[in-house]
Formats: structure tokens, C-alpha cells, sequence
């Protein structure tokens, strides 16, 4: 086996492997997702194992956060992806993140794989811990959309269907955009959003940088509902592979009656069935190993798409600490912002 950092020349074999083998479709480790947060001004290091032929066994983008007075810690969303890897390669892929981690004096690595539960030796055996917090959702709701629309739609509870029949009855009407000038809206429906079920957003350049990146090839688009001539409702969706993710959404303040959220999402789905997905991740919801109360009624909403399946559990956040003295105090200023 041999590590190597993957160039551009490699792209396309990154993005096939990372799609054949992620449990979670992939999208955070995308090429895309990297070059995204490249433009963040966030550093990339892209890792692969592979075997003699060189074929990738495992691969992993990490991403540099820098803080203030020049710490930083190196972060995987949903990495590593792997194969078929015994735990001396893993080991040796992991010793090669903390040299990087060294060279950046980077103080500690956080990870949250895409693997679902009881995979945690794989990590635990290699001194790396469950974290406190978590940073990807620990339990995503995701649906399978074979089959064909009745069948989706049958295979949802009654009041998500009615909601959504309710809303073409209304005269909600919806719309695909991938245009820049577009994403206007949906930022100052976010902001309408964060206010109103308080939360903090990401910035506004933050949704243009991803829009520039990933809606130029078709993996990121944004769904408008219209009502009375306004938008009051915008989601965005990512389609990387045979899976389709609900990454953002916001409404307006104004007609939540005509119930245009469940329309969106039906359109995302019809969408994702025209990509070539076999799955439609709805994102975070509390599930059998989470629960946060202010995720209540966002449960209710995403698991209303289906009345058979269940959230799906990732391991979570874990942590590698390389710095304790710095750890600690990042911790605790995290703790006092809370």
C-alpha cells in the first residue's frame, strides 16, 4: 500500500470512489466540496491510499480552520472513505494526517466518517476519541426514492401527502434557478429563518462561494416557491452520485399555511429521480443515539417522507487531541459562547 496526496490530475477517480464508497453519497468529500472550501480561503489536503495497481483504498480530505493568534485544528467532514482496508494501512494513513497535522502545529484533528455504528474500534484502537460535540448531524434522515411517484408518495404519512396536495391546491408554483442573481432571495429568506427559530446562518458570501462552486456543474440548485407572485419559501440541493442532499432552507415569515416547504421538498425529490438518485438525505434529525429538543419539529417534518424508515446513525464527531494546553482552552471559550 502507498499514501499519496491526490492532484488534480486524479479528480475524476476521486470523485468515483468517494461516490462507490461513502455510506453518506459523498458530497463533503467531493473534489467540488474541496474547491469550495478553497475559495473560503480554507487550506485542502486530499490523501488516498492505494494498492499496488493504484486503485484507492481509502481516501480523506482534510480541511485547515485557522484561529485566532495562528492556531488551527484539520478537519474531515464525513472522512475518511474507505474499502477494504486492514487496520495496519488505516494506522499507516492516519500516521501521515498527524505528520501533516504536525507540520501545520495544528492542534488537534477532528473527524466525522461516514460510517454508521459499530465502527468505532477503527477509531478508538488508533487513540482517537468520541468527541463531545458533534459537527455533521449525528442522524440523518434518508429516504429511498425508487420506485415510482406514487409509490414515494405512498410510502410517506398521510399528512406529509396532504400538505403537499394541499399547496398545488393553493396554487403554489415552483421553480429550478442557477442563476448568481438568484441566491438574493434566498439570503434574505434566511435571514427571516435564522431570526425567527434562532439561529446563527453562515454569511451571505458563504452561500455565494458555495452557489459559484457547486451550482456551475449542476451539483448544487436552488428550488423557489412562489405564492402570489412572491417567493416565501427556497431550498438548496446538492446531487453528487445516487444521492441527493438537503443542505439549506428558509421561508418567509408569511403564508406558512399553504404548507410550500413539503412542495419544495417533493420537487427536490422529483429532481434527484431525474439525476439518477437512489436516495434523497433530508439531513440532521433526532434519531435513536441524538436528541436535541430545538430538533423536534424539524424531526417531524423530515421524517413525515417516510412512516417505515429510520434515521440513519453515523458515529459522530471524533477527536484526536495534539495540543491538550491549546484543547483546553478552545474548549472552554467554546463553552462560554454557548
Amino acid at each position: 500500500m502507498q499514501i499519496i496526496q491526490v492532484t488534480e490530475d486524479l479528480k475524476g477517480h476521486w470523485d468515483n470512489f468517494v461516490k462507490t464508497n461513502a455510506a453518506d453519497g459523498g458530497l463533503l468529500q467531493s473534489w467540488g466540496w474541496g474547491d469550495f472550501q478553497k475559495s473560503l480561503d480554507n487550506k485542502i489536503y486530499r490523501l488516498a491510499l492505494t494498492n499496488g495497481g493504484g486503485q484507492f483504498q481509502a481516501a480523506i480530505m482534510l480541511i485547515k480552520y485557522d484561529l485566532p493568534f495562528e492556531y488551527n485544528y484539520l478537519y474531515a467532514p464525513r472522512g475518511p472513505v474507505i474499502n477494504v482496508v486492514s487496520p495496519e494501512d488505516l494506522n499507516s494513513l492516519f500516521a501521515e494526517i498527524r505528520a501533516i497535522a504536525r507540520q501545520e502545529k495544528s492542534f488537534m484533528l477532528r473527524l466525522d466518517p461516514p460510517w454508521t455504528m459499530g465502527n468505532e474500534k477503527l477509531l478508538t484502537d488508533l487513540g482517537i476519541r468520541k468527541s463531545e460535540y458533534e459537527v455533521q448531524p449525528k442522524c440523518n434522515m434518508v429516504i429511498d426514492i425508487s420506485g415510482s411517484e406514487e409509490e414515494i408518495l405512498g410510502r410517506m404519512k398521510s399528512k406529509t401527502r396532504y400538505n403537499i396536495g394541499l399547496a398545488q391546491k393553493k396554487g403554489v408554483t415552483l421553480r429550478v434557478c442557477q442563476e448568481l442573481c438568484d441566491l438574493e432571495v434566498f439570503w434574505q429568506l434566511t435571514k427571516q429563518t435564522a431570526k425567527r427559530d434562532g439561529f446563527n446562518p453562515h454569511t451571505k458570501e458563504h452561500y455565494k462561494k458555495m452557489f459559484e462552486f457547486l451550482g456551475k456543474d449542476g451539483t448544487l440548485k436552488l428550488f423557489l416557491a412562489e405564492y402570489h407572485n412572491k417567493i416565501i419559501a427556497a431550498n438548496l440541493v446538492a446531487f453528487f452520485g445516487k444521492t441527493a442532499v438537503y443542505l439549506h432552507g428558509a421561508s418567509s415569515d408569511v403564508d406558512r399555511d399553504v404548507m410550500a416547504t413539503y412542495f419544495l421538498q417533493w420537487m427536490g425529490i422529483l429532481e434527484a429521480k431525474k439525476n439518477g438518485c437512489h436516495d434523497y438525505d433530508f439531513g440532521g434529525v433526532n434519531g435513536k443515539t441524538y436528541f436535541n429538543k430545538k430538533w423536534e419539529g424539524i424531526t417531524r417534518f423530515k421524517t413525515g417522507f417516510s412512516q417505515n424508515e429510520e434515521p440513519k446513525e453515523y458515529l459522530g464527531n471524533f477527536e484526536l487531541v495534539l495540543n491538550p494546553f491549546v484543547f483546553a482552552a478552545y474548549k472552554f471559550i467554546k463553552q462560554v459562547r454557548e
